[in-house]
C-alpha cells in the first residue's frame, strides 16, 4: 500500500496539472499565475498538508522546505515578470519569509522555555 507521503504528491501532481490545463486552456499568461500554480499547488501546498498530517518528517522542517523552495521560484518567475507582477512576486516572496522567520523565532523561544 502506498504511503500518506506518496499518496499527498501523486495527488497534489494531478491537482498540479489540472491547474496547469485549465489556465493554459483559458489563456492566461501572467508570471503572478505562473507563480501561484507552481509555487502555492505544485510545492507548497503538499508540503503544508504534509506537516499537518505525516509525522514521519518534522513538520517544521517540512514548513521550512517548503516557503524555502517557493522562494526559489519566486526568484526564478520575477525575471520574466513586468514591474507590477515583479512587485506582487516580491511582496508574496517577502512576507513568506518574514513569516518563516518570526516562525522560527516564536518556535525557538518556546523550545527555551520562554
Amino acid at each position: 500500500m502506498p504511503s500518506r507521503e506518496n499518496l499527498v504528491l501523486l495527488g497534489s501532481l494531478v491537482v498540479f496539472l489540472l491547474t496547469f490545463a485549465v489556465v493554459a486552456a483559458v489563456g492566461v499568461e501572467s508570471a503572478v499565475v505562473t507563480f501561484a500554480v507552481v509555487a502555492g499547488v505544485g510545492v507548497l501546498g503538499p508540503q503544508l498538508v504534509l506537516a499537518a498530517v505525516d509525522d514521519s518528517v518534522s513538520p517544521r522542517g517540512r514548513v521550512r522546505i517548503g516557503v524555502l523552495l517557493t522562494l526559489v521560484i519566486a526568484g526564478l518567475t520575477v525575471g520574466s515578470a513586468d514591474p507590477f507582477e515583479r512587485r506582487v512576486i516580491g511582496t508574496v516572496a517577502a512576507a513568506l519569509f518574514v513569516g518563516l522567520v518570526g516562525w522560527e523565532f516564536v518556535g525557538g523561544y518556546r523550545s527555551r522555555g520562554g
